[in-house]
C-alpha cells in the first residue's frame, strides 16, 4: 500500500465512512450523550476526529513529497 493511498484512505474515506454508519446506526436513538442527541454528538465528534485525520494524511503525504 503506498503512502498516497493510505493518506488518502485516512483522510477521506475513513471520515466519510465513520459519519455515514454513524448517521445509518444512531438515526432512531433516543438516549442523551453530554446533553446532545447521539446523532449529533457523532456529527461533532467527527468534526474534531476529521482534523486529525486529515493532518495526519497531509503529514504522511508530505514525507511522500519530500523523498522526490
Amino acid at each position: 500500500m503506498t503512502r498516497r493511498f493510505l493518506s488518502l484512505l485516512i483522510g477521506l474515506i475513513i471520515p466519510y465512512a465513520s459519519v455515514m454508519l454513524g448517521i445509518y446506526h444512531f438515526r432512531f436513538s433516543t438516549e442523551f450523550i453530554l446533553g446532545f442527541p447521539p446523532l449529533y454528538f457523532w456529527v461533532f465528534l467527527w468534526f474534531f476526529l476529521t482534523t486529525i485525520c486529515i493532518s495526519t494524511a497531509w503529514l504522511l503525504d508530505k514525507k511522500d513529497y519530500q523523498d522526490e
